[in-house]
C-alpha cells in the first residue's frame, strides 16, 4: 500500500525523524520517494536517518542539492517520475507477484515497441 506524506525537512525536522523512525520499525520493504525542490534537505535527511532506500525525485526538475549531500547520507537521484515508478517497481517485484508480472509485460512491451520501430 502506497501512502503520501507530507513534511518540510526545514520547517519541521523533528516530524520527519519520527516519521522516519515510525517507518524503520515496519516489517515491510519501504521506499521513501522525496519531491523537495529548492534546497533539498529532505532526501539527504531522511536517507541519513532511514533504515531503508530513499529517491530524491525534485519536481522542479534537475535539483543539484540532491547530489550533494553530507557524508552519510545515502539518497539516490532520479530527475524523471516515470523512471521513479519503474525503480520502485523493480525493488518491490521481488516480494509482490503482481508487482513482478507487471513490470515484465512493461519491459516485453517496451521490446515489442522498439522492435517494430527498427523494423521501419
Amino acid at each position: 500500500p502506497a501512502q503520501i506524506r507530507i513534511c518540510s525537512a526545514h520547517k519541521q525536522p523533528g516530524r520527519l525523524e519520527s516519521i522516519i523512525a515510525e517507518y524503520n520499525k515496519s516489517t515491510e520493504p519501504i521506499l521513501l520517494v522525496g519531491c523537495a525542490g529548492g534546497t533539498d534537505a529532505l532526501s539527504g535527511t531522511a536517507s541519513y536517518l532511514a533504515k531503508f532506500p530513499v529517491v530524491s525525485c525534485p519536481p522542479d526538475g534537475m535539483n543539484n542539492t540532491c547530489l550533494t549531500n553530507p557524508p552519510g547520507s545515502s539518497n539516490s537521484f532520479i530527475c524523471k517520475p516515470a523512471n521513479v515508478g519503474k525503480f520502485a517497481a523493480q525493488m518491490f517485484a521481488h516480494c509482490s507477484k503482481e508487482v513482478s508480472d507487471a513490470l515484465e509485460e512493461s519491459i516485453k512491451e517496451k521490446i515489442v515497441k522498439l522492435e517494430k520501430a527498427d523494423e521501419q
